[in-house]
């Protein structure tokens, strides 16, 4: 795994005013791949959420980094003094990390496994996931798994959707409260259903720049709906306000809170949707996800317990990757002793009477033997003339 690379910034070295410069969106990621097939990338995966911007791939890191600061039309310098970079087995170790939800800023967070699958995806139907980084994912996703069914790392408040609630709860009870959620994605949409369960008095107005998405959610739920267009006018009439979309532009200023409803804001998009200038009025409090993050991580000593048993589940599964990567690596010696044994059983006189049977089963036998010689020794030399006169030895001896 000596190509393999991890470049990015995450809220262990950038504010969220950092991050927001360096958020990737859907249609960015796209603009991502196509540049990264321009460069000759062949596994390239972008992950982007609230808390980090990282690229996973196979190659060149400074190819990497031109290609995030192109997209996000920010400059190298900057870049540069927030960066993360890490190699070979270092980066492998990071991305396992990252799924399982022990690099999250909530550590647990296992919102992040859901986001890593789309990530994956999304690289994949972009040609970007080759067969080398498709099972990795597929391993770190296993992990991911089984650390969540044999630790409690995951119990408690581990998603900033659920950690909206417990804000709600402490700031605002649980009395009869109307509430606008903009922004119905799949974080959205959770803290729509969380509401609507450990919520059930509030009033919840949701609002989606796609109608029919909206439309679709307020249905189903039983939420009032507001449309996109309509919420510049009608967000002062609203005593709490949620955030969970990407926007270029604020969405919240300073002139929405002048004798408005609002009392709380809680803005969970990156980048940001509420103008900074908000937080400095003493009637409305404004909440971002590092907040929030920081604010609710309250079972975080109890969950580092488990981070030895989380950590050894990893690193086997880490292993059981490598030495997959190590065999398939060797599948063109595989590929080339299987077509020579071919060519020699039909070419052959004393092989070639054999029935066609018979010498594909001594073809598979052959190959079996040498996997599971590889499996053993994985420095094994390849010598295919000592495996081919052993071939016709059998052979006459049949």
């Amino acid at each position: 795994m000596e190509s393999t690379f991890v470049i990015g910034i995450t809220f262990k070295n950038a504010d969220i005013t950092t991050r927001s410069a360096f958020s990737i969106n859907a249609e960015k990621q796209v603009e991502c791949y196509n540049l990264a097939k321009e460069l000759k990338f062949n596994d390239f995966v972008v992950l982007s959420t609230c808390n980090r911007t990282e690229i996973y791939g196979l190659g060149s890191v400074e190819l990497a980094e031109q290609i995030i600061t192109t997209v996000c039309n920010q400059s190298k310098e900057l870049f540069d003094a927030y960066k993360f970079v890490k190699t070979s087995e270092e980066a492998l170790g990071h991305i396992f990390q990252v799924a399982s939800g022990l690099d999250s800023q909530i550590l647990g967070d296992y919102e992040i496994l859901g986001q890593f699958k789309n990530a994956c995806k999304l690289s994949k139907e972009n040609g970007l996931l080759g067969p080398v980084f498709e099972r990795m994912a597929n391993v770190c996703i296993q992990a991911s798994k089984e650390i969540k069914t044999k630790t409690d790392l995951s119990k408690g408040t581990v998603s900033a959707s659920y950690a909206a609630i417990e804000i709600l709860k402490e700031k605002i009870g649980e009395k009869p409260t109307t509430c606008l959620l903009i922004g119905t994605g799949k974080f959205g949409n959770n803290i729509s259903k969380n509401i609507k369960h450990y919520l059930p008095n509030f009033d919840l107005t949701i609002s989606n720049r796609t109608y029919t998405t909206a439309l679709d959610i307020a249905m189903t739920h039983g939420f009032s709906l507001l449309p996109y267009e309509n919420i510049d006018e009608n967000l002062q009439n609203f005593e709490v306000i949620i955030l969970s979309t990407a926007s270029e532009q604020y969405i919240v200023t300073p002139q929405h809170l002048v004798n408005s409803k609002i009392k709380l804001i809680l803005d969970l998009s990156i980048p940001q949707t509420v103008h900074p200038d908000c937080k400095t009025n003493n009637n409305v409090e404004v909440l971002d996800i590092d907040t929030i993050s920081a604010i609710l991580d309250k079972s975080l000593a109890n969950r580092k317990t488990y981070l030895p048993i989380a950590n050894e589940i990893i690193n086997a599964h880490i292993a059981t990757f490598v030495d997959w990567n190590d065999f398939y690596k060797k599948r063109n010696q595989i590929v080339e002793l299987k077509k020579m044994l071919i060519d020699a059983s039909q070419g052959c006189p004393h092989l070639a009477k054999l029935e066609d049977a018979v010498k594909e089963e001594m073809v598979n036998k052959t190959i079996q033997s040498f996997v599971v010689s590889l499996k053993q020794n994985k420095n094994l030399k390849f010598e295919p003339e000592k495996i081919l006169s052993k071939f016709m030895h059998y052979g006459q001896a049949n």
